[in-house]
């Protein structure tokens, strides 16, 4: 039988984590990496839709408290968050799978530990493995960006 290897979807903000290049990304071993211009543009859908594609977790990188470039993208992001945090037990998702960090590391050093703790932590939780309940019940809706 096949270890199970956790596939993380890292959102991860250019102005507190850095713009790190293909090479460093492949070196920490994320398969999932997506720069955002700022963490308050991740919405809930995008969580989701990360889910319905195969996602075991899903890791938010954002700026300090008081050093968002946007003012609040990171305080609209973690209330985003917390109130899906609150909801996903009733999809039969556990809400450990989600998992944001404020701070700031724009050479992206710290980023490989907390990769490997966020997949350590989901290897104790097992597979997502999409539940039919969450199948039938979160319709996300793909937008055409014009």
């Amino acid at each position: 039988m096949a270890t199970f290897e956790p596939k993380i979807v890292c959102f991860s903000c250019n102005f507190g984590w850095g713009y790190l290049t293909d090479g460093e990304v492949r070196r920490m071993r994320v398969k999932h990496w997506v720069p955002v211009l700022c963490s308050g543009k991740i919405d809930t859908t995008h969580i989701l839709e990360a889910f319905r594609s195969g996602a075991d977790g899903v890791l938010i990188l954002g700026c300090l408290d008081g050093d968002c470039h946007f003012q609040d993208g990171n305080y609209q992001t973690r209330k985003k968050v917390q109130l899906l945090q609150r909801v996903l037990p009733s999809f039969g998702v556990d809400p450990r799978r989600v998992r944001m960090k404020l701070s700031v590391d724009p050479e992206g050093n710290s980023i490989s530990k907390i990769i490997e703790e966020m997949s350590r932590d989901l290897k104790s939780i097992g597979p997502l493995g999409l539940h039919s309940s969450l199948e039938k019940r979160v319709a996300v809706k793909r937008v055409a960006v014009k």
